[in-house]
């Protein structure tokens, strides 16, 4: 044990020669100031830098792949609003066919009432016209002739 005092005394402990002949005076230098700037001792200095390392290792490691991978996903989403718009607009051009459609309905219903109305008074008029007619007895039977062939009676 005097041995590890007169070491410590002597200028240095242990664990510092080990670090002094491993990685030089000049790096053992920089790791003092290191720790004495973090607060922290020499080992946990030596632990962050290392911790450090690694970081950059895997950023340069992955880094690549993760951009790759941002950039496919970037398009991806580009693509899906691309999508979302155009559909949009599929969706626009469809409800504006459907009012479209809606309007020449009600058209065609409305033609449709007026023809029915117009048949009516034309046949009203032509029912009146018949009756007052001296023919009337013949324009009937010849009536209810031509009706009998069209359903086939006769």
């Amino acid at each position: 044990m005097n041995e590890r005092k007169s070491r410590s005394v002597l200028g240095g402990s242990d664990a510092s020669n080990v670090v002094h002949a491993r990685v030089g005076a000049e790096n053992s230098g920089v790791l003092e100031e290191l720790a004495r700037r973090q607060g922290v001792s020499r080992t946990q200095a030596l632990k962050n830098l290392l911790g450090d390392a690694r970081e950059r290792m895997a950023e340069e490691a992955f880094g690549p792949r993760l951009d790759a991978l941002a950039r496919t996903l970037t398009g991806v989403i580009e693509q899906q609003a691309r999508h979302a718009t155009r559909i949009e607009a599929l969706v626009a051009i469809i409800r504006k066919v459907e009012e479209g459609q809606a309007e020449r309905e009600a058209q065609i219903l409305q033609t449709l009432a007026v023809t029915v109305s117009l048949c009516q008074h034309t046949y009203a008029y032509l029912m009146g016209v018949v009756e007052s007619s001296p023919r009337a007895g013949d324009i009937t039977a010849s009536g209810k002739a031509k009706l009998q062939t069209l359903r086939g009676e006769g």
